[in-house]
């Protein structure tokens, strides 16, 4: 679909991989960081990323924004694979724009989920990446979804796309994550996430004290788990270069 300054595009130009992975499978223990970048605009943003980035295994971003600027970044990283599921290209530069995944693992399978609805007046739908990783100890793989949801539109066009990812939930017998911005500024919203992971039987991330990003006063941004431990979870609120905080976990493989 084509649009005076974007272009969502075809299946066989949704998914990108670059970068190199260092390490073979997922650890028992490993950390996460989950964080919407804002596409990456705000200064201080590089500086903010490198620190956080260090000793992480797996990065979930949301509003990936692949201007050269963030290339140059991600290319200082080595040790990380990035695969992005594009939502859509600015015709401008050909600018791709969507979720990322950074893993220091290779993924053995990755695909994505596209919103069945486009927000209005941009016309352009929100997206999902899945990775599967295999993992030291299980011989269960790792299902990690990075999602952003659909925003501005009515309820059932959200519970849509959580459709999508309960099904794909639904059929995976390993450890799951699955995180990022769910846009659940409506009390409906998080209540129908809520029920809709308790139903599949995953565990929600918890923060004490709680100074995720809010919205109408409510969060924005979630963690959930299945066959893994949160070990512990936290969100860096004095970072400020994008308009959500970063979220840091350290997850364990359920034995």
């Amino acid at each position: 679909m084509r649009g005076l300054t974007h272009t969502v595009p075809e299946h066989s130009r949704v998914l990108t991989s670059f970068g190199n992975s260092s390490a073979p499978t997922v650890g028992y223990r490993f950390e996460v960081l989950v964080w919407n970048i804002f596409k990456a605009k705000k200064s201080h943003w590089a500086v903010d990323f490198l620190k956080l980035i260090r000793g992480k295994d797996l990065v979930l971003l949301q509003e990936a924004f692949l201007r050269p600027a963030m290339l140059d970044v991600l290319e200082q990283l080595s040790h990380m694979r990035w695969e992005l599921a594009t939502g859509f290209t600015r015709r401008l530069h050909a600018i791709n724009a969507g979720v990322m995944t950074g893993s220091r693992a290779r993924p053995s399978d990755i695909f994505y989920l596209r919103s069945p609805s486009h927000e209005p007046l941009v016309r352009l739908p929100k997206m999902a990446i899945g990775c599967h990783y295999e993992l030291q100890t299980s011989s269960s793989d790792l299902l990690v979804l990075n999602v952003h949801a659909i925003n501005f539109v009515r309820f059932n066009k959200f519970k849509r796309q959580m459709r999508q990812l309960e099904k794909k939930i639904g059929r995976h017998n390993g450890p799951i994550l699955l995180a990022g911005d769910f846009n659940t500024w409506l009390t409906r919203r998080s209540d129908f996430l809520q029920d809709m992971t308790d139903n599949l039987h995953m565990d929600y991330a918890t923060f004490s004290p709680d100074r995720r990003s809010r919205y109408f006063g409510r969060v924005l941004d979630h963690v959930f788990v299945k066959g893994l431990k949160v070990v512990s979870a936290s969100c860096r609120f004095e970072v400020r270069s994008s308009d959500h905080q970063p979220i840091e976990l350290v997850l364990e493989v359920d034995q």
